[in-house]
């Protein structure tokens, strides 16, 4: 049996992702997260800018690997990588799709998903967040920090100690906020 090795994007604007609905062959009319095939002596990252810039007419920055998933079709087997991006430049254009929505978490199922693709629907139910999710988990993790005075020995524990990815990235960047301020403050001294 045939497989296909894949990329798709996971575009994000905002708390919303980029879902189109598929224009051509045997899913037409089901919506996907854009991509497609990897050629050859092409690395994923750049199969994927190849391919949306094919498909959407855009240029995109891919800012994190979220998940590889693998699907048995009845005619060939799917492995797919998907990647977290953004749109660095342009507007979308539908090339390839007959529609595209951008989706919020709560909209997720709204659309008939292609199977395959349902995998990393799953994956972004569990990890996308909306602005309000985002602006609470910020709070919360101010009091925290604010609840240990910003000391960086503390900082180090609390971020050790912490498993959410979002909250461990703000203690990282505060961390370093005060590890650079720290640096600034005694190379004036001398």
């Amino acid at each position: 049996m045939k497989t296909l090795n894949v990329v798709a994007a996971i575009i994000h604007k905002g708390d919303k992702i980029l879902a189109t609905k598929r224009g051509y062959g045997e899913f037409i009319n089901q919506w996907e997260f854009p991509g497609g095939k990897i050629e050859e002596n092409e690395t994923k990252e750049e199969a994927l800018i190849r391919e949306i810039r094919e498909e959407l007419n855009v240029e995109i920055e891919i800012t994190n690997f979220a998940l590889d998933l693998e699907y048995q079709y009845p005619t060939f087997y799917l492995k797919m990588s998907c990647y977290d991006c953004i749109i660095k430049s342009g507007t979308p254009k539908l090339l390839e799709h007959n529609d595209a929505r951008w989706l919020s978490k709560a909209e997720l199922d709204d659309v008939n998903w292609i199977p395959a693709d349902i995998a990393a629907v799953n994956y972004l139910k569990e990890t996308m967040l909306s602005n309000e999710e985002i602006m609470e988990k910020m709070k919360g993790i101010d009091e925290k920090m604010m609840k240990v005075g910003y000391d960086l020995e503390a900082l180090y524990k609390l971020y050790d100690e912490t498993d959410d990815k979002f909250e461990r990235e703000l203690i990282y960047a505060e961390i370093r906020s005060i590890e650079i301020l720290n640096t600034i403050k005694i190379e004036n001294i001398k």
